[in-house]
């Protein structure tokens, strides 16, 4: 193997190895920075005299967010399997990880009432 090989084979395993930190890095930097912004915003309000509308705070996550990350990694992993399965490759076990995921994502949301007459609900 000459140098530059070697150096590129480096380079894809630490980029390799490393992207999935930064990935993961850059989205707590971009929760914390948000939730930074919309504190300075209620204190910029409260400041100036003008009510903080309780929903400013209010949680945005609920059944139906779950339904759809359940149904979104359920198929990702589906998916997942059946082309590594199909593409003759052994590994294709590892689609059964988000698989689950989203099955575990849709009995939260079962757990958490969701199902239930959920079209007159939001009506």
């Amino acid at each position: 193997m000459d140098f530059g090989t070697t150096i590129l084979g480096a380079m894809g395993i630490v980029l390799g190895l490393f992207m999935p930190v930064m990935l993961v890095g850059l989205i707590l930097w971009y929760k914390a920075r948000r939730n930074q912004l919309m504190h300075q915003t209620a204190l910029k309000l409260a400041e100036s005299g003008q009510p903080v509308p309780p929903s400013f705070f209010a949680d945005r996550s609920g059944p139906d967010v779950n339904l759809r990350q359940g149904v979104v990694l359920l198929m990702l992993g589906l998916g997942i399997c059946v082309a590594l399965y199909l593409c003759g490759i052994k590994f294709w076990a590892v689609g059964i990880i988000p698989l689950f995921m989203g099955v575990g994502y849709l009995i939260v949301w079962r757990l958490e009432g969701g199902g239930r007459n959920a079209v007159t609900e939001s009506k």
